[in-house]
């Protein structure tokens, strides 16, 4: 269920003090003030009384430390990612009028950290259709401040066929530099995104069917990782994740094994990375016969890891429940 955003009501970021709340709502309070439309059509009239109430709603809620806890823990369960202005030049208007649908204030998507959903950029956790725009949104960062492989789209741009172009950019640029691990992660990534998509929001259709190479395409791009930095248990994880993938929509047990196996690895070396153990999980309940009560151990130890009513623990006991049917 949605919530209302009460810092984007009242214009200030999420981390603001009480001090920074306050001088917002006062100005917001004053600019929306009924009585300096005096005389204004009446329908302005109720809109502005409309505004100051959902503004002082928003005050009441965020001026309250107790309050504004609650309300915190309930808008980081309701979007498992966190919005925020996107200040960079909006896309020239070419002499033209903008579209009406053309959105002035356009927002990023950033990724929760990996104690919450993370990993090649989100594994199996709800909202996909979010995580996408944060794939597209995002830059394609290598580390150490150089420049982005590719920039984010402009809003006329298909996002499909922009993921389709960073992804061969990101390929481009790891071959270039073959012995940059980051490299290869971050296009190993954008792979694994890519078919984890569809694979989450539609396994059974005859797209999913057509993007399982990807799978291995994104299997090969870690196992590189691994050659240049073999102590990287993230990536040794997501290369058993799409190793066992693989295995599970194409019916083959060798590659889920194998994937197993990895998983095992990763999860030993982070015991506490509860998308590891996530994933973990799910490969033990595709391995034939599937391994149920294993899995649903492993997604327990999520639930006393992560905080409660956190999207990966939800995700874990909706994973635990339908195993038990």
């Amino acid at each position: 269920m949605a919530i209302q955003d009460y810092y984007e009501i009242l214009q200030v970021s999420p981390d603001a003090d009480s001090d920074t709340i306050c001088a917002a709502y006062r100005r917001l309070r004053d600019q929306y003030d009924p009585e300096k439309l005096s005389g204004a059509a009446k329908e302005l009239v109720e809109l502005a009384q409309q505004r100051l109430a959902v503004i002082e709603e928003a005050h009441a809620a965020l001026s309250d430390p107790q309050r504004r806890a609650q309300y915190d823990a309930q808008r980081r369960a309701a979007s498992p990612v966190e919005e925020v202005l996107d200040y960079r030049p909006l896309p020239p208007a070419q002499h033209t009028e903008r579209p009406r649908n053309f959105n002035p204030r356009p927002k990023l998507a950033q990724p929760l950290s990996t104690d919450q959903i993370a990993g090649p950029a989100v594994t199996v956790i709800a909202i996909l259709a979010v995580v996408l725009v944060s794939i597209i949104s995002a830059l394609i960062m290598t580390g150490g401040g150089r420049t982005p492989i590719a920039a984010a789209p402009t809003a006329t741009a298909s996002m499909m066929d922009a993921l389709e172009t960073m992804i061969a950019r990101a390929r481009e640029f790891a071959e270039q530099n073959e012995n940059d691990a980051q490299a290869w992660v971050d296009y190993a990534n954008l792979l694994y995104d890519s078919v984890q998509i569809v694979r989450e929001q539609a396994p059974e259709s005859v797209l999913y069917q057509q993007r399982l190479p990807r799978w291995i395409e994104a299997a090969k791009a870690y196992e590189r990782v691994l050659e240049l930095d073999p102590e990287n248990a993230v990536a040794r994880g997501d290369l058993g994740a799409s190793r066992c993938f693989y295995g599970a929509g194409s019916g083959d047990q060798t590659f889920v094994i194998e994937g197993l196996k990895d998983l095992e690895a990763a999860v030993a070396a982070r015991p506490e990375d509860t998308r590891l153990l996530l994933n973990l999980g799910l490969c033990l309940s595709s391995v034939q016969p599937p391994r149920t009560e294993e899995a649903i151990e492993v997604w327990k130890r999520i639930i006393t890891l992560a905080p409660t009513g956190s999207p990966i623990a939800v995700e874990a006991q909706r994973l635990i429940d339908q195993a038990r049917k």
